[in-house]
């Protein structure tokens, strides 16, 4: 819900859940009842109907509601100027939000098809009374790329300078023709003009989440990867776009263009002050700064203690490195052993998520599972962002949709081939992990064949698209009905890869995100097909993080043992006795 700012009307979102399945899940250990407990949830999966949902006002002055979704039983009036756009009931999601207002006037509201491939922004004008509300379509958008609509809250009500002008003004987050998001001005009515004008422009791109506008001062804050996308800063510009973009300011760069940082920003209430995080590479602090006052800086965190620590301890280095497949260049992020030897044979472990959208190579300090085993088992730890991944702008995602893990698995299969012709690498010893989207793409590898992988390690992997849920899934792939080759092709089939590859599934139970079925369903597949060279472990009512009753600590003993095994190397037996069967610290997993 949405309070107008003059706390008169109040918009609502209405969600009708009752032709959504249900999705059981069994808790074992919850009570001490001889029967499990059981959790159901309303889950709409790939494919099954979704809640439908409806945008309302309600009048606090007159008691009374206003729908203004629904093509069929709207009782706001459609704008004159322009027939309204709406999509049917079944076919909906509202994915914005915003009072374009200082009183109650005007409401502006983003929505998309179930599929999300079409978005369009609409106005409400509010009525005295409600009943004289109208609306109109202001702005469609449609990918040209045949790719999704990446969908957040970006949009933010602009006053007008002149009170005499009645003209709707926001700023948005928008493809700019080149499939990068960047910060634009744009005019609501359909009357008026309907060319944004644009804060921003590049191959680079706006963060969503970050964009932070400060009407007083008549300034923007944001956070982009205009420098690198490997990298973010925060950068400030005028909100008075006749000035020219030359005003823009980033806050955060070095002067040096060979050092690398990754930043965050908090502002304050009023925007005078903001919390800066400063992220990586290096170890990370915290300072408040003052808008108005650059010299202004007070330490919040400077992790001194950790910096302390780490001062006894081994660590590894990390660079990036680029590498290529199909013509297209990927980043690569390679941790390497603090004693690393160019002249040594090593064993890597690919860590992969992959999923649309996500990144994991970046400049943004860490301290993983990958730290410890390149600390202390000596072995190297690849992540690669493939096809499909962000912040590289739209052509480099969109190309996966329709076929989930197929370019992502070329893609890692490349990488591999790569690193297994590199001097320093065991060609014999290359494996592949990941965790949710991660699994996933670990399971596709090791079903890919490719001769490469000595092993994989999948922890709460999706294994069939058709379990998952709707709005995620389809964004990407489509309804099972539109696109069955689609669905068939990403899901893992073929069983001939885990013959000729050792392979770890693990899962929790109590998955309310990835269910378990789809680890039950794929180790149905390995049976029929007589696989047996796998392992499979279930942690008991554990969600998709896997930490109830120390499952996260097991996870990564686990994990490692595997992985130790798969590569056969004698070292570890001297770290667990180093260790006593103990990690030094809490180690988390990837989603």
């Amino acid at each position: 819900m949405w309070w107008s700012p003059d706390s008169t009307h109040l918009a609502y979102l209405r969600l009708n859940e009752t032709a959504v399945p249900e999705f059981h899940l069994q808790y074992y250990t919850a009570s001490n009842n001889s029967y499990p407990d059981e959790l159901t949830i309303k889950y709409p999966k790939a494919g099954s109907p979704n809640p439908l949902v409806s945008l309302h006002v309600y009048s606090l002055n007159s008691s009374s509601t206003i729908m203004v979704t629904s093509n069929s039983t709207t009782n706001a009036t459609i704008g004159a100027s322009q027939k309204l756009i709406e999509f049917e009931d079944s076919d909906r999601l509202i994915t914005d939000v915003v009072w374009a207002t200082e009183t109650n006037t005007h409401l502006l509201f983003k929505q998309t098809n179930r599929i999300q491939d079409i978005e369009i922004t609409s106005l409400v004008t509010i009525g005295s009374p409600l009943n004289e509300t109208t609306i109109e379509s202001t702005r469609t958008y449609k990918p040209d790329d045949g790719g999704w609509v990446d969908s957040a809250q970006t949009m933010v009500y602009i006053p007008n300078s002149k009170a005499t002008d009645a003209t709707v003004r926001y700023l948005d987050l928008i493809d700019n023709g080149s499939g990068y998001m960047h910060l634009a001005v744009l005019k609501a009515q359909s009357s008026a003009s309907k060319s944004p004008v644009w804060l921003t422009s590049g191959r680079w791109e706006v963060i969503p989440g970050t964009v932070v506008v400060d009407r007083e001062r008549q300034l923007v804050h944001y956070v982009s990867t205009e420098r690198s996308h490997l990298e973010r800063h925060l950068y400030r510009i005028n909100l008075n776009h006749s000035k020219p973009i030359s005003t823009k300011t980033c806050l955060t760069c070095p002067d040096d263009q060979e050092q690398h940082a990754y930043y965050g920003a908090t502002f304050s209430p009023k925007y005078g002050y903001y919390i800066l995080q400063y992220e990586g590479p290096n170890i990370p602090t915290t300072v408040v700064k003052k808008v108005d006052n650059a010299t202004f800086e007070t330490v919040l965190q400077d992790n001194a203690a950790l910096t302390s620590l780490l001062e006894d301890y081994e660590l590894p280095r990390t660079r990036m490195v680029p590498v290529k497949s199909g013509g297209v260049s990927m980043d690569a992020m390679e941790v390497l052993p603090p004693d690393f030897d160019v002249s040594k044979k090593y064993p890597v472990l690919f860590h992969v998520y992959g999923g649309p959208g996500s990144q994991l190579a970046s400049y943004r300090f860490e301290l993983s599972w990958s730290t410890f085993l390149a600390s202390k088992l000596g072995y190297i730890v690849v992540t690669v962002d493939g096809r499909g991944t962000g912040f590289k702008g739209r052509k480099y995602r969109s190309g996966v949709r329709g076929r989930l893990g197929e370019l992502e698995t070329i893609d890692q299969i490349n990488a591999a081939k790569h690193w297994a012709s590199l001097e320093y690498v065991d060609p014999s010893r290359i494996a592949i992990w990941g965790w949710s989207y991660g699994g996933y793409m670990a399971s596709k590898v090791i079903e890919a064949n490719s001769g490469i992988f000595a092993a994989g390690l999948a922890v709460a992997p999706v294994t069939d698209w058709r379990f998952y849920d709707s709005i995620y899934t389809e964004r990407y792939m489509l309804t099972p009905e539109m696109n069955p080759d689609g669905y068939n092709q990403s899901a893992v089939n073929n069983m001939t890869g885990f013959e000729n590859t050792r392979y770890l599934l693990v899962h929790g139970t109590g998955d309310d995100n990835v269910h378990f079925q789809n680890a039950a369903v794929l180790v149905d597949k390995l049976t029929q097909a007589n696989i047996h060279n796998y392992q499979v472990q279930f942690y008991t009512d554990n969600n998709h993080a896997i930490r109830y009753h120390n499952g996260n600590e097991n996870v990564y003993h686990l994990l490692t043992n595997f992985l130790w095994e798969s590569f056969g190397g004698e070292e570890y037996l001297h770290v667990r006795k180093e260790l006593n069967g103990h990690f030094a610290g809490p180690l988390t997993g990837g989603h």
